[in-house]
Parts: C-alpha cells; structure tokens; sequence
C-alpha cells in the first residue's frame, strides 16, 4: 500500500474512534457496575470484535459487488449526508422548546458474562454512525489493494478505534477513584438539569441540516 493510503485510513480510524456512544457505554460501565474493570474488557472485546466483523462483512461484500462499487459509494455519501440533515433537522427542532436531559442508566445484568454480547449489540446498533469506515473500505478496494493486505489494513483499523475505549478503562485501572469522580462529573453535567429552548440554536442546526441535504442532492 501506498503511504497516502496509510495515512488515509490512519485519519479515517482515529475519527472512528471518536465514538461517543461506546465510550459512553464504557465510562457508565466504569461508574455503575459491581466489577467495572472486568466488565468494561469485556465489554470493549465484544465491541472490538464487532467492529471488525462489520468490516469484513463490509469488505468482501463490497468487493464481491464487483462493478457496483463506485454506484455503491456514491449512494453511501449521499445516505450520509441525508443521514446528517435528518438528524441536525430533528436537533433543531428540538431546540424550540426547554426539555430535561435523561441518564442513561446501566441495568444490573451488566456483568462480565453479559458484557460481550452487550458489546456486540451496541456495536452493531451504532453502524450507520461509522461511515469512515465505508470510504477505508471504498479506498482499499479502488486501490486494488489484495485481500490478505486489506484484513490485515482493516484489523489495524479496528485497532486504532479502539484505542479510546482502552485509555477509559487503562485510567480508571491505574487511577482508580480520581478519573472515576471525573468522570461522573461529566456524566452529571450531560446527563441532569435541562436544555433550555433556543431559537438560535435551532436556527444554526436547520442551516446544518440544508447543507447537508444540498450536498447530499447537488454535489455528489
């Protein structure tokens, strides 16, 4: 592979990696469960793990598409960015009217016999949010790269995106208490008090929303 290509999907692994639902998930595990460490890798195995099998399943299916990939990674833009729009749209919309922020507390059964399978569900659940890994896919199979090198490329991939979720859980290991009262500040202030309404905040995400939507529509 090309060093551009490397560095390619070396950018597009770190912004997969910026996943705020499985480090939410990690850090609620970290702060809730009776046997967080064994828990939370646990929990960050299965994710792993899933991530990685969505990209196979990603790669081969792709690649077995043969001639409908270049159609397949249009239309993949154009469903993110739709994607986005509905969503900014949904947000502003949202911002008319003052409404109280919910936690999202872990249930009991989260342990390290449930943790895995948990893993797995929520990395499957949050795949449309992970279209960084779509264009790896899309730049590894126009660079014809081979298919040992690709599984090889994307098992470094999953690597580099779970690198978040394993500094999580290696500070509330190695400092135990400190990061853990940190972190339920920042758990605190997202998830309690309220959202107050906002017409300018509305107004910046229904402009969001028409951006996406035109580059979805015109520009693709």
């Amino acid at each position: 592979m090309s060093g551009g290509l490397v560095a390619a999907l070396i950018g597009l692994a770190v912004i997969d990696s910026l996943n705020l639902s499985t480090i939410a998930v990690v850090i609620l595990i970290l702060l809730t469960v009776q046997r967080p460490v064994p828990t939370g890798w646990v929990y960050a195995a299965g994710a792993a793990v899933a991530f990685f099998g969505l990209t196979m399943l990603v790669y081969f299916g792709a690649s077995f598409a043969g001639t409908l990939v270049d159609d397949l990674a249009a239309w993949m833009r154009r469903i993110i960015f739709l994607g986005f729009g509905v969503m900014f749209l949904v947000f502003g919309v949202r911002r008319f009217r003052t409404r109280e922020r919910r936690g999202y507390p872990l249930l009991r059964w989260v342990n390290p016999g449930t943790a895995f399978p948990l893993g797995v569900v929520a990395t499957v659940a949050d795949l449309p949010n992970a279209f960084p890994m779509f264009f790896a896919v899309e730049r590894l199979i126009d660079a014809e790269v081979s298919a040992p090198t690709a599984v090889a490329a994307l098992a470094g991939y999953t690597v580099i995106y779970a690198v978040p979720t394993v500094i999580a859980l290696v500070l509330g290991i190695l400092f135990k208490d400190r990061p853990r009262e940190r972190f339920r500040e920042v758990y605190a202030r997202l998830t309690t008090g309220e959202v107050r309404a906002s017409r300018k905040m509305a107004a910046l995400h229904f402009a969001l929303a028409a951006g996406c939507f035109a580059v979805a529509l015109f520009f693709i």
